[in-house]
């Protein structure tokens, strides 16, 4: 029988050993064929050689080798007389079948490598051609959708990066945009599920491990490509006591010029309006005038304290003039009359230092790049 997983392990840049091949077994002796791959210049097809061994069971039960007298000890008239039977030479040429195939398609790969033989249905669709393989998945496309999510689970896990990326380097340019796009736009979708499943949310720890794990919904809010630099991240204003502090809930910079901008956030639940103050005239509400002034404190302390916070390493930017970003409300949920919104905006548009948008807003923005993604796709 073929041996359904089988180690290879490299003991030079040309050599590698791998499993006992049992050619015959009874509960105390085995004879068995102990393969190496080997690179052969001069006969590459030439990939297999090794030796035959036998075996018997030993005080602690495991197989131990038997030493046999070498033939040069043989004298006049001697002879060694190795006899095996139909099938157990059958057994032995299947699994040598295997390893000059595995030796053809793979190489020899440094470290210790794990092959488990295909079944047929696999080796099938591993052999068809693209147009053959869209016949099949469009014939039974949610078997085929979910066979796609296993695989992809498969690749996700660390000890398989190896053999992904050498067959990802096999694909086309355009075939690995187009991968490349449907995992992008898949990983949206996923954030857009997250926000209306939460929009309801009132956490702020939620919404902060969120985007903090959701950082492309984030870089929607900038018109430059930005990277987080730290989230909680402390900016200044300790007393001579060491006492209070600064800690913005993100601070990030522009991934070319390095400059910083500051980016505060409370809850979608968080009201954008407080009470009517005279007909037609709403207030804002304490909570986001609050949120304002706190994050233009943040900005006011990291100016002032820059040089010591550069040298301390706990910033590595420029706060030349640092952007501040306040993220609150839920338009849609609130703002439900002409004249509350417009309360809202007059607010928030006389405002020149600091950019206030809801959560609505921002993951609209990632609702219209998943749209434009999409189409790039059909």
């Amino acid at each position: 029988m073929i041996a359904e997983t089988r180690t290879v392990t490299s003991t030079s840049r040309t050599s590698a050993t791998t499993e006992d091949i049992t050619i015959r077994e009874t509960t105390t002796s085995r004879l068995v064929f102990r393969p190496m791959l080997v690179v052969n210049d001069r006969q590459p097809d030439a990939a297999v050689k090794g030796t035959f061994v036998y075996q018997r069971k030993g005080a602690t039960q495991s197989w131990e080798d038997v030493p046999l007298p070498p033939l040069s000890s043989l004298k006049k008239d001697e002879a060694v007389k190795l006899e095996l039977k139909s099938e157990e030479l059958l057994r032995l040429f299947n699994n040598l079948s295997t390893l000059y195939e595995l030796f053809r398609t793979q190489g020899i790969s440094r470290g210790e490598s794990k092959f488990i033989k295909a079944n047929a249905t696999i080796q099938a669709l591993a052999g068809m051609s693209d147009d053959e393989l869209t016949a099949v998945i469009a014939g039974h496309q949610m078997i085929g959708a979910e066979a796609l999510l296993r695989l992809i689970q498969w690749a996700t896990k660390a000890d398989n990066f190896s053999v992904l990326f050498d067959r990802l380097q096999q694909l086309g340019s355009h075939g690995l945009i187009n991968l490349n796009s449907a995992l992008g736009v898949a990983i949206l979708k996923r954030a857009l599920k997250d926000w209306h499943d939460n929009r309801l949310n009132a956490d702020e720890s939620f919404w902060q491990n969120t985007l903090e794990n959701q950082t492309f919904v984030l870089e929607q809010l900038f018109q430059v490509p930005v990277v987080i630099v730290k989230a909680k991240a402390y900016v200044g204003g300790k007393s001579i006591l060491n006492e209070g502090g600064h800690v913005a809930d993100f601070l990030v910079q522009n991934k070319i010029t390095s400059a910083a901008a500051l980016v505060e956030i409370k809850t979608p639940a968080t009201p954008l309006l407080g009470k009517q103050y005279r007909n037609g005239v709403y207030n804002t509400s304490s909570d986001l005038t609050g949120s304002v002034m706190q994050v233009l404190s943040y900005r006011d302390s990291l100016a002032q304290e820059r040089t010591n916070l550069l040298k301390s390493g706990s910033i590595d930017t420029e706060a030349f003039h640092p952007m501040c970003v306040v993220i609150i409300g839920h338009v849609r949920r609130e703002l439900s009359d002409t004249l509350k919104k417009k309360a809202f905006e007059l607010y928030r548009q006389q405002l020149r230092d600091v950019q206030i948008i809801t959560y609505d807003e921002m993951y609209e923005r990632t609702r219209r790049l998943v749209r434009v993604l999409e189409q790039g796709l059909r």
